[in-house]
């Protein structure tokens, strides 16, 4: 899995949170636009967790470039902002899910299970 979000803590809380409902992963991190392009077209991943606003672009950027590329590949928008006004235009660029940053980890390792089984 790989983590994309500018913030360190984010990243490891995700990370830790996600070690218990898959502590067989492999995860892997990122911490800007750029650098999450760079590694989700250089490598094979499962599944990407993204931030939505990051230095050099955001989410729907990386999002849009990734899925160009790799459109079967499942990525998962995180963000502070709101959800009624995000998950429509992130679900519409390509992505598997909007997840609020103040989510339970149950609803998180759940909504990733689903994706990563095929289900919407």
């Amino acid at each position: 899995m790989l983590i994309a979000d500018d913030h360190p803590v984010v990243r490891q809380k995700i990370k830790q949170l996600l070690l218990e409902g898959f502590p067989e992963a492999y995860f892997s991190e990122t911490d800007n636009t750029a650098s999450l392009v760079t590694e989700a077209l250089g490598n094979e991943w499962d599944i990407i967790i993204s931030d939505l606003a990051m230095p050099g672009g955001g989410g729907i950027f990386a999002l849009e470039k990734i899925k160009e590329t790799k459109p079967a590949l499942p990525i998962i928008i995180v963000s502070t902002y709101p959800e009624d006004q995000y998950a429509a235009r992130v679900i519409s660029a390509g992505a598997a899910a909007f997840l609020s940053k103040d989510s339970s980890h149950i609803y998180l390792v759940n909504t990733i299970k689903r994706v990563l089984d095929g289900v919407k």
